[in-house]
């Protein structure tokens, strides 16, 4: 397992019972905001932060799309890390058509040193995406979720898209409340597939994360055009990018094999308006996403006894 220990990197080290049980998602360590009224210690300024992300990652995607969405290319910076990032170095950047240098001008080689200027003694593990505060050189926020509420809500004034937002107030409730069952059972669902130690650990995961596929195409039956109604809200965002990394990605490689996002009739619709969106596709880098997953630990079957599913459309049901 790779994290750092009082601020020391450790390329490969055997993980304590309690970082074991966050070996697959778990919450950001910094929780700091960006606000308008500088209540926090950070005020949204145009030029000031700064993301370090990776477009191979679901979690980190998501922000990236939010950026896009509210055209903050100007007022929030980007560096974007390799996706090969099981090795002994971890994220790490570099010049070439799959990563870029540390463009807030630190002058990081890995991911790791911003954990370590911000937090000397930092322990626990170096994740995707940061926030990064180029003024005090410092992480201000590494839990996906909030960055995006705070790039949806704090630009808003000072440059970025007013007219766009994810999450109104209207459907503030509505869209928490989705978005912690696609949480659940869609984001960490998938991973929970793929982890599972034994048959029944699979059978239930599998379960729990078609049973949500089933009920979000079905949510749509009503012909609206989003999840939540005709406009596009950050549950649309976060549905997203689990789902364009199904049929490529999850279906094989995590053997969540019931059924492809292209078996559903409904759902691939959706994905095809939140990928018109301004910006999105530009955003989808599958030359990330299969880098990533194909060349790093998911890539051998690491747990054996487990059968996978028979695909509900296979040749026997085809008409």
């Amino acid at each position: 397992m790779k994290l750092m220990i009082e601020g020391i990197w450790q390329g490969d080290v055997d993980p304590t019972p309690e970082h074991d049980a966050q070996r697959m998602i778990h919450a950001g360590s910094f929780r700091d905001r960006i606000t308008t009224d500088g209540s926090s210690a950070f005020r949204a300024e145009g030029g000031r932060y700064h993301l370090y992300v990776s477009p191979a990652c679901p979690f980190s995607h998501r922000v990236i799309i939010v950026r896009a969405l509210k055209r903050l290319t100007n007022l929030v910076g980007l560096s974007v890390l390799h996706p090969l990032w099981d090795t002994q170095d971890g994220w790490i950047f570099e010049d070439d058509t799959l990563a870029t240098v540390d463009g807030a001008g630190n002058g990081f080689r890995h991911l790791h040193e911003a954990y370590r200027a911000s937090s000397p003694t930092y322990t626990g593990k170096v994740t995707v995406p940061v926030l990064w505060d180029q003024h005090t050189r410092c992480i201000v926020n590494n839990e996906s979720l909030e960055i995006a509420h705070i790039l949806n809500h704090a630009f808003s004034g000072i440059g970025g898209d007013g007219d766009v937002d994810l999450c109104p107030a209207d459907l503030a409730s509505a869209v928490d409340e989705l978005n912690g069952r696609i949480a659940r059972n869609l984001a960490i669902g998938v991973y929970s597939v793929a982890g599972a130690k034994d048959q029944r650990q699979y059978d239930a995961a599998m379960d729990q994360l078609f049973g949500f596929l089933d009920e979000l195409d079905g949510q749509l039956a009503d012909s609206r055009p989003f999840l939540l109604g005709a406009k596009p809200t950050l549950s649309d965002v976060l549905a997203y990018t689990p789902l364009v990394r199904f049929d490529a990605v999850y279906n094989p490689l995590f053997r969540a094999t019931r059924r492809r996002l292209t078996d559903y009739p409904r759902l691939p619709a959706l994905m095809r308006r939140i990928h018109g969106l301004p910006g999105v596709a530009e955003t989808l880098r599958y030359d990330h996403i299969l880098t990533h997953y194909y060349d790093g630990d998911w890539a051998v079957a690491n747990r054996r006894g487990i059968v996978p599913e028979l695909s509900a459309a296979n040749w026997l049901t085809c008409a």
